[in-house]
């Protein structure tokens, strides 16, 4: 398995140097227009494409070494969500509702070919819910359509979904380590791998973005893996999969609450509201003194507290991933410290508890 991750890390390494290098058309680079950009140059948003083709390619890998296909059922199920972002990073000009549509495939894809379905999420009333089929399908592509598009929100700055990425997918590593699930934590171990050879050229000086196809396949997979992992050890708690994702997720969920009850506005309307550009406007300058128009340091110095957060996660994840009420209390804790840190950034309270 350690020989596949660094199979995943070269191959990406190398196609993330190629894509920088050899892919210099417009069409390929991210502009620097807009309330969400922070970069200063055109860059190259195909770092995803590294990624994909490399976990493939280690699947491969995988698949002559150890003589088992049954990794290839889990990819087949990305392409269709995969193929959506890709198509935005190209063209710009997809349709919400066809990357919604595309998670729909994936998903019917993913509960034809490997258990992928969620029926439990261990709250009684909403457990009988998800025994009706419809019921349980719906809830299931709100729910890998959202942890997907969570990493594409907080893909903002150098090395931030990369590493929170990472993150996610070791804490889902250890339990299928400890459960001996070899297929889950081989691609974990691949999606790592892969994802590593991307941040080398990503943090901290932006070679290379990861794009909407690269956020879209690795939170599908982390979504695809979690659902499993659920479902095929009694033992895990439904509320550890979440615990873990609960940053990027909770990003998403207050972005929507923010956009739509406080600012009356369109929940897809982009602006420059985030926690991660908080950070990186209020926090940033004030730590380290940097001036204002070095969005590089900026840039760079804003992903480590986002690490950090996402950490208050993953660290109780994984140390209580049977027991169910302890990750419901540490995932209220999350939400609570969350709007507690948004709202002292946001009213300039921030240095008083920083110094």
């Amino acid at each position: 398995m350690i020989r596949s991750l660094l199979f995943a890390f070269m191959i990406s390494f190398l196609l993330n140097f190629a894509f920088i290098y050899f892919f210099k058309h417009k069409k390929f680079k991210d502009t620097f227009d807009g309330p969400q950009k922070f970069h200063i140059t055109p860059t190259p948003r195909i770092g995803g494409l590294a990624i994909i083709l490399s976990v493939f390619a280690a699947a491969l890998f995988y698949h002559f070494t150890a003589y088992k296909s049954d990794i290839f059922l889990l990819l087949f199920a990305t392409i269709p969500i995969t193929v959506a972002g890709l198509a935005e990073d190209i063209f710009k000009k997809v349709n919400p509702k066809i990357r919604l549509a595309a998670a729909f495939v994936s998903v019917l894809l993913g509960s034809y070919f490997i258990d992928m379905i969620i029926t439990s999420i261990d709250i009684p009333f909403i457990d009988s819910l998800l025994q009706i089929e419809v019921v349980a399908y719906v809830f299931t592509i709100i729910a890998v359509a959202g942890v997907a598009n969570s990493i594409n929100i907080i893909d903002g700055y150098n090395g931030l979904s990369s590493v929170v990425s990472i993150l996610i997918l070791f804490a889902l590593a250890y339990v299928a380590f400890e459960l001996n699930d070899s297929l889950i934590l081989i691609m974990c171990f691949i999606t790592i791998g892969a994802t590593g050879g991307f941040f080398i050229w990503n943090y901290p000086f932006g070679k290379i973005f990861l794009g909407d196809g690269g956020a879209y396949f690795i939170g599908f997979i982390i979504a695809m893996l979690s659902i499993m992992l659920v479902n095929r050890h009694n033992e895990v708690s439904a509320w550890f999969p979440l615990l873990a994702v609960i940053y990027p997720v909770f990003e998403t969920v207050f972005s929507i609450y923010r956009r739509k009850i406080l600012k009356r506005s369109k929940i897809d309307h982009p602006d420059s509201f985030h926690l991660h550009q908080l950070i990186y406007k209020r926090v940033i300058p004030f730590v380290f003194d940097v001036e204002r128009d070095n969005r590089l340091l900026r840039n760079s110095a804003t992903s480590p507290f986002l690490w950090l957060v996402c950490s208050f996660g993953v660290i109780p994840a994984v140390i209580f991933w049977k027991y169910t009420y302890v990750l419901f209390v540490f995932v209220v804790i999350f939400c609570v410290f969350y709007i507690w840190l948004y709202k002292s950034i946001v009213k300039f309270q921030i240095g008083k508890y920083l110094k």
